[in-house]
């Protein structure tokens, strides 16, 4: 999956460790609720609590909702 980091740049992730990264470390938008869900999914696979698929959706939302272009 791509996101669109600035115009015209692109980052591909390619695991819920680099999702959760780009979200603690890269985001640019202001958090939105999205943020928090898709943060707390990818750091719960991280424990061994959680889905890939599930933090998969939720990061796609947090993108959604902060208007973050994905080529998936």
């Amino acid at each position: 999956m791509q996101s669109e980091t600035d115009v015209g740049r692109h980052r591909v992730l390619v695991s819920t460790e680099e999702a959760s990264h780009y979200l603690l470390n890269n985001w640019s938008s202001i958090p939105g609720p999205r943020f928090f869900d898709a943060k707390s999914a990818c750091l719960d696979v991280m424990a061994g609590m959680g889905e890939p698929d599930d933090a998969r959706a939720a990061f796609i939302a947090a993108c959604e909702e902060a208007h973050v272009h994905l080529m998936q």
